[in-house]
């Protein structure tokens, strides 16, 4: 069983076989640890059995309310065929204070905790439901109704009502102050699982007839019947927004139904049967547990973080997507890499993958629909957009002072006046003159066509321009500046066009954008006089420069105000 703690989605509780309770951290896995049991080890060493036999049986259910973590214990289990309810402190991770027995000696089988944190409810194998005060461990009041097994239990967000299921096929509502059943209802089928979802006041049970009802807490009416799972139904939880139900089965089908519409608008196979799964009070993580699985999966939720549209899906006569078996089987996610049956999921995404070390590599651009700005640091084109304001500021503000008394180690000329020896200075420039590719020439040879531009020339044949681009990001914004600045310009204008459709390209990849808006800057403020002298010359080159950098931005443009509009809406749902 696997339930998130909390409101903020990041920690999540399970229970599995290995008779432990731990605590999982969705985002920090050092986070993560076991609830504690005591000295299990010094106690087995003592009494010399093993450690195994020590812990409490198998937890079948449990509950947990962070309104009160600080003050007292804030979880409650049970444990299979135990006539006791244990609670549990997530604060102090470890077994909590009190162990609560069944007044009539009969196993505990369902629990829950009030919305205030202050009190349990233990529902029995007699059908009696029974309250404790977390605090003080104090019995305070029973519910006497059901005649079977009590299955599930929930309580509103006001500590007004108490609702229950059980095996003798009827839901039941209790006065919470009192303990008064104010009234019950006959269900076409035992439940065996119930979920409330409090700011909706929705009731959803899982029956043995492999179907969920919904139950309006206040009218007491069924509003909702979804059937289709084809084995019983082990586990299923409102979205956060109350919007769906998710369910798994028996059938290795996790099914989301829409509550508005009364539809099923998606549905999956996976396969280990899934036992027990939970969505994330965030409403952006499906988690789920299967049957002889040490992990816990976690499933994104796209509709966060793309456009989804949702349609009705019918088992009956919707099967072109689906196989034999009726869903589309999806391979499970694992924790470092995928699995060895998605190698054709692999070649459809492009998705590169060392075979060896098992390492995921995320591909350099996910989807055609995106625009992947570039890796490097945000410096690298600002620092060029800004480079002339840069060398201002940078500039001294003084000239430099002529020394009133050269330096010591100068060599002089014998004689009254006191001078300088410069005759080997003289020399050495007299030499650079003459001739300037001798070894001492302090002149700089300065060749017509600079790297940027032999790289530009070569793709004019290959169409080509991925170098371009790769050698102008291994620069910094000084040496950028200068290769731009020293792009020839020739009467055939064979450098300036290159440029441009160099750049076209680039945006046409969708690739590094801000760096190309970037080089694009410093190119058309270096050579814009040149392109207005030839404008006829290069309009078809530069018309559809403006048409794929206006497409593009468009892109990026929508994607930002997307994000944005996403980030308001989460910040006011806080």
């Amino acid at each position: 069983m696997i339930r998130y703690y909390g409101e903020d989605g990041r920690t999540i509780l399970s229970a599995g076989r290995d008779r432990a309770l731990r605590f999982f951290s969705v985002f920090r896995d050092s986070q993560s640890t076991e609830m504690s049991q005591g000295s299990l080890g010094r106690e087995s060493r003592a009494r010399r059995i093993s450690v195994n036999d020590l812990r409490l049986p198998q937890t079948i259910q449990f509950a947990s309310n962070a309104a009160k973590t600080k003050d007292w214990d804030d979880v409650i289990s049970c444990q299979q065929g135990s006539k006791t309810a244990h609670t549990w402190s997530v604060d102090r991770k470890a077994l909590g204070k009190y162990t609560f027995q069944s007044s009539d000696g009969s196993v505990v089988h369902a629990v829950a905790i009030s919305a205030c944190g202050n009190f349990g409810l233990l529902g029995l194998s007699s059908g009696v439901i029974e309250m404790v005060n977390m605090q003080s461990g104090i019995s305070r009041r029973t519910f006497a109704g059901h005649t079977k097994a009590v299955t599930g239990i929930q309580t509103d967000s006001c500590n007004l009502r108490v609702y229950s299921t059980s095996l003798d096929g009827t839901l039941r509502v209790w006065e919470f102050s009192t303990g008064k059943q104010l009234h019950s209802i006959a269900l076409p089928s035992a439940p065996s699982r119930l979920v409330m979802h409090g700011e909706g006041g929705l009731l959803a049970f899982a029956c043995d007839d492999a179907c969920v009802r919904v139950v309006d807490a206040e009218s007491l009416r069924i509003v909702r019947k979804f059937s289709g799972h084809r084995n019983r139904i082990t586990d299923l939880a409102f979205s956060n927004d109350g919007r769906w139900i998710v369910t798994a089965s028996l059938d290795t089908t996790i099914r989301t139904w829409d509550l508005p519409t009364g539809h099923m608008v998606d549905w999956f196979r996976v396969e280990s049967v899934p036992v027990s799964l939970a969505f994330s009070p965030s409403g952006d993580f499906l988690a789920t547990a299967h049957m002889d699985s040490v992990g816990i999966f976690l499933w994104a939720n796209r509709t966060q973080f793309a456009e989804v549209s949702l349609r009705q899906i019918n088992p009956a006569t919707d099967g072109s997507d689906e196989d034999a078996a009726g869903a589309a089987l999806v391979t499970m996610p694992t924790s470092a890499g995928l699995t060895d049956n998605s190698t054709e999921q692999n070649d459809a995404m492009d998705v590169e993958e060392n075979s060896d070390r098992g390492v995921y590599l995320a591909p350099e651009q996910l989807t055609d629909n995106m625009v992947t700005l570039s890796s490097l640091p945000k410096s690298k084109w600002q620092t060029l957009l800004n480079l002339a304001t840069i060398k201002k500021r940078n500039m001294p503000e003084k000239a430099p002072r002529v020394p009133e008394q050269a330096p010591f180690f100068l060599p002089t000329v014998e004689g009254v006046e006191h001078r300088f020896d410069l005759s080997d200075n003289r020399q050495g420039s007299a030499d650079s003159t003459t001739d300037a590719a001798t070894e001492g020439s302090k002149i700089l040879s300065v060749t017509s066509e600079n790297a940027l531009t032999r790289i530009l020339y070569s793709t004019q044949d290959t169409q080509e321009y991925k170098a371009v681009f790769d050698y102008l990001m291994e620069l910094n914004p000084s040496a950028i500046d200068v290769e731009i600045r020293t792009l020839p310009v020739d009467d055939e204008l064979r450098a300036i066009k290159a440029f441009v459709r160099a750049a076209t390209a680039q945006l046409n990849s969708k690739r590094n954008f801000e760096l190309t808006q970037a080089y694009l800057q410093v190119f058309l403020n270096v050579f814009g006089d040149v392109i207005r002298e030839n404008a006829a010359e290069l309009e078809p080159l530069l018309v559809e420069l403006r048409k794929e950098s206006k497409a593009q931005w468009s892109t990026v443009d929508g994607l930002i105000r997307y994000s944005a509009c996403m980030v308001e809406f989460m910040r006011g749902s806080k």
